[in-house]
């Protein structure tokens, strides 16, 4: 589905009322004896409530796309997401996993007409070994950034058109290079355009930030990118952070949680090189505080919030380099960063996709999967 950009600038409806059901057929739509679901939670970014014992809802909006959290045994039909509207409903099938199951995480695709094959392998590949779920945390298409608009839209219908045919549910992430035009000297799209910054990836792939359930884990997809004027950096801002407070209020603690992101939490591969002027340049300065630009800066913001919960897995992307990093803090989060799917000219890295195993609420250390050269 792709939303139309005004009603993604514009507060049509002042409140959102619908029904959450079990679509026991996957058609759609509510038929006769279609009953309600209890404690699902719907949300619009902003706030979340939990669905009655008969299925219905009511939220405040501004406007915004709506979506469903989906519980661990349940699909949506259709996209998790809608556009604002008076009324909203959302029909989930059954869709429980195994016990052990299996979840590929994908990063940095950079799509284009010339590298779509690319991405069309990956999934392949994480299909051949039994995954059920495709994480792909950013830098979907080649870049948005500096380019106009025609070419931004070109490539990104390119990757929503792939990823609906990878043939299993894929789940996507804003990347750095999804955010459309803010670099203006290249670009030369003005701020006032209805699709500038990141409002072209929410039309064409729903909601920045948004949360979701998969057998016993509960994962929380993240907007780690900041903008201030034409630069990006590593940053998760108030909004999104108190979203993730009352999102969280619906999760036990204890609860395993797995969050997905594209700039780095926490990494060692950006201390291998330091650059000083030009895109890709190392520190930036916000607010009059100059931090590493290309690691998430306010990460102990998140870490306060997830300290009630079992935070066992954080998967990133946008270094191109695979790694895995453990903290010798007395914490057991992972901090997993994906090989790109891409191939670049500017560094010998291999390509690949990691494929994670799940039995119960543990998770492996996954496997990398190497894509043949190109």
């Amino acid at each position: 589905m792709t939303t139309p950009l005004a009603a993604l600038v514009l507060a049509g409806v002042a409140t959102v009322s619908g029904t959450v059901y079990d679509d026991a057929n996957a058609n759609g739509r509510r038929d006769p004896g279609e009953a309600g679901l209890a404690g699902v939670v719907v949300s619009d970014g902003d706030s979340a409530v939990a669905s009655g014992v008969d299925g219905a809802y009511r939220l405040g909006s501004r406007g915004r796309l709506v979506f469903v959290v989906t519980p661990g045994d349940r699909r949506a039909v259709g996209t998790f997401y809608r556009e604002p509207a008076a009324a909203v409903d959302f029909g989930l099938a059954r869709s429980a996993p195994p016990a052990t199951w299996r979840f590929a995480h994908l990063s940095d695709p950079h799509v284009d007409a010339g590298n779509i094959g690319r991405l069309r392998e990956a999934f392949g590949l994480a299909k051949s070994r039994g995954a059920d779920l495709a994480l792909v945390s950013g830098d979907l298409v080649r870049d948005a950034l500096r380019v106009g608009e025609a070419e931004a839209r070109a490539e990104m219908d390119l990757y929503v058109a792939e990823a609906a045919r990878a043939g299993l549910p894929v789940r996507n992430v804003l990347g750095n290079h999804d955010v459309f035009g803010i670099e203006r000297e290249k670009s030369h799209v003005a701020e006032t355009h209805p699709a500038y910054g990141k409002r072209m990836y929410e039309a064409a792939l729903g909601p920045r930030y948004y949360a979701f359930n998969r057998g016993r884990l509960h994962f929380i997809v993240l907007d780690t990118v900041g903008v201030d004027d034409m630069w990006y950096y590593g940053f998760l801002d108030a909004e999104q952070l108190d979203w993730v407070r009352k999102e969280l209020a619906f999760v036990p603690p204890g609860a395993t949680v797995v969050t997905v992101g594209h700039i780095p939490l926490r990494s060692g591969s950006f201390a291998r090189e330091y650059v000083a002027d030009g895109p890709a340049h190392t520190l930036q300065a916000v607010d009059g505080r100059v931090s590493f630009r290309h690691i998430v800066r306010n990460t102990a913001d998140l870490e306060a919030i997830l300290k009630p919960y079992r935070w066992t897995l954080a998967l990133q992307g946008h270094s191109h380099m695979g790694e895995r990093l453990r903290m010798e803090d007395g914490g057991i989060t992972r901090f997993h960063t994906a090989p790109a799917v891409a191939p670049q000219d500017w560094a010998p890295w291999p390509n690949g996709i990691v494929v994670y195993t799940v039995t119960g609420d543990s998770i492996d250390d996954g496997d990398t999967l190497i894509l043949e050269e190109r």
